[in-house]
């Protein structure tokens, strides 16, 4: 498995390699800022399960990487996000056009490299990158009207890091030559604990260190973006119980006031870590990672099943 990943990192540079300068390097400036490295080895624990990490298997890694790695360049141009992996952000460095171009040129090589895997391979990429654009779409127009904003935020999450994520256990089974059982039994696995691993990521925005992290924390609540804690916050203070909608107004004043300040950002972010919102949606989080166990239960017991079973509770135990 690690020589499996050092692979893995082997391929990732050499393919946003690039004659063009400016090219070679802003589409690098990211993954030499490191990375969890989710989806590949989500990708080579499923081929695992499968029995086999095959060279196919290696590409797919990459493929899910770099889609990965293209979608954050331009989800940090829609957020203004001023750090991601502890290092400026490329919009910051080189301003948005260059930062959604290379997004696009990193889609490209993505693209050029799952060409080569099959069609189905290939048909995977183009659903889930549609998933991905309809994802950020909701993300950008909000609920709809009569939606509850939670089961509308799940929908978000599910196609922006989800599908992505989904899309690596798929691969990983297919290419390792697992059933087709076993391939779809992956796609549920997958979806669920990208949620888990999403939903964590934005608790964490909030509870996180940024030495960790590599975030700054409170981007969401300076950017306006309500994540999961805050929009339990706002069902509180909407509901009906006086004591638990007196307990989440102060905390959404802050929220909503100016928090250009960082000392304001802070007083902010401790407020809501402080509330049971924070808990509540750690609890949901840790939800999702036990519905994603339960979907391996089919699975003959192995190696590979144990891994992906920790795989599933390290998402959601994590710092950063």
């Amino acid at each position: 498995m690690l020589r499996s990943l050092e692979r893995v990192e082997e391929r990732l540079d050499q393919s946003l390699r690039a004659t063009d300068q400016l090219a070679d390097v802003t589409a690098r400036h990211l993954l030499r800022a490191g990375g969890k490295r989710v989806r590949p080895l989500l990708a080579l624990l499923a081929a695992e399960a499968a029995g086999s990490i095959t060279d196919e298997v290696v590409e797919a890694a990459v493929v899910v990487e770099l889609t990965h790695l293209a979608s954050l360049y331009h989800d940090d141009v829609m957020d203004s996000a001023p750090l991601r992996r502890g290092v400026e952000t490329a919009h910051t460095v080189w301003g948005n056009t260059v930062a959604i171009l290379t997004g696009d040129l990193i889609f490209a090589r993505a693209s050029a490299m799952v060409s080569a895997l099959g069609q189905e391979p290939l048909m995977i990429q183009a659903t889930t990158f549609e998933r991905l654009v309809i994802g950020q779409l909701k993300e950008t127009a909000g609920p709809a009207e009569g939606q509850d904003p939670v089961e509308h935020y799940i929908q978000v999450l599910s196609g922006k890091t989800g599908s992505l994520i989904a899309a690596s256990g798929q691969y990983g089974a297919l290419l390792g030559g697992a059933p087709r059982s076993v391939v779809d039994l992956m796609v549920v696995y997958g979806e669920k604990v990208g949620l888990a691993f999403q939903l964590a990521d934005d608790i964490i925005d909030l509870t996180g260190h940024p030495d960790v992290s590599g975030k700054t924390r409170g981007t969401d609540l300076r950017e306006g973006v309500d994540t999961l804690p805050v929009l339990l916050l706002r069902r509180d203070a909407a509901g009906t119980d006086p004591g638990v909608a007196a307990a989440a107004e102060p905390v959404l004043r802050l929220i909503d006031g100016d928090l250009t300040d960082d000392a304001a950002l802070a007083t902010a972010v401790a407020a809501v870590s402080e509330h049971p919102a924070a808990a509540e949606a750690w609890q949901i989080a840790n939800r999702w990672a036990d519905e994603a166990i339960a979907a391996l239960e089919p699975l003959q017991d192995c190696v590979a099943k144990a891994a992906l079973i920790e795989f599933a509770h390290a998402v959601v135990h994590r710092k950063g």
